[in-house]
């Protein structure tokens, strides 16, 4: 009859699945961890940028913009920014599994994806700034 795993016996396997991954052909490819590598950087500079700039406040901050009005006409709290990095940063994880699974099927469809990880983090940073900006 089997019982629970022991902790232990978790731990093994996660150990041992955690070196599978970096043994895996993915984080061999130079090009791929160079652009795992730069989207995870663009969001670490984000997450620095906004700590270091933004500070709490009760003051309501622009959180979306239009043409049409000709001006901010969506106002936020003062962490909206952070929500934007937090954004980029869940897709760039998302799409680097992703990647990670597709590698073997496809290389291409994998660096595409990690390339688009790249530009949601830069659009990110250029969106969460300036709305910090304009506070």
């Amino acid at each position: 009859m089997n019982g629970i795993p022991s902790v232990s016996g978790l731990w093994r396997n996660l150990q041992s699945y955690v070196a599978d991954v970096r043994q895996s052909r993915f984080f061999h490819d130079r090009l791929s961890v160079t652009l795992l590598t730069g989207a995870f950087a663009v969001n670490a500079l984000n997450f620095v940028w906004l700590l270091l700039h933004l500070k709490p406040s009760q003051a309501q901050i622009p959180t979306h913009y239009s043409n049409l009005v000709v001006g901010f006409e969506g106002l936020g709290p003062w962490y909206f920014p952070f929500e934007i990095a937090l954004f980029a940063l869940i897709i760039t994880l998302m799409n680097a599994v992703i990647a990670y699974y597709s590698f073997r099927r496809n290389r291409l469809a994998s660096f595409f994806l990690l390339t688009g990880s790249g530009v949601v983090a830069i659009f990110s940073l250029i969106i969460s700034t300036a709305f910090e900006v304009v506070r």
